[in-house]
């Protein structure tokens, strides 16, 4: 449970991606855009270097780039592949208006 309500707004993003390749790069792109755009000031997005940070990928169970994962508020959830297209996240994190 949070302490604060703000924090149960928060939306808690990492975003694994494969060094700085044209398909990580637009994927980068795609989610600071979306959480620019719908979750200014509630969100907290980490982007991880797999060839970086190869323990953390494991500890997530990361075994395709680039892949997204949400891990607060609940539910999780998990995007993985191209991300060019900002909709289909939209959509799958709820934020549809």
């Amino acid at each position: 449970m949070y302490a604060h309500a703000e924090e149960a707004d928060l939306y808690r993003l990492l975003l694994f991606v494969s060094g700085a390749t044209p398909r990580s790069m637009r994927a980068v792109a795609t989610v600071r855009k979306l959480c620019e755009q719908r979750l200014v000031g509630h969100y907290e997005l980490k982007v991880v270097d797999v060839f970086r940070e190869p323990l953390l990928a494991r500890d997530y169970q990361i075994v395709a780039l680039p892949t997204l994962l949400k891990l607060a508020p609940n539910p999780r959830r998990l995007f993985v592949g191209e991300m060019s297209d900002i909709a289909p996240l939209i959509a799958g994190l709820g934020l549809a208006a």
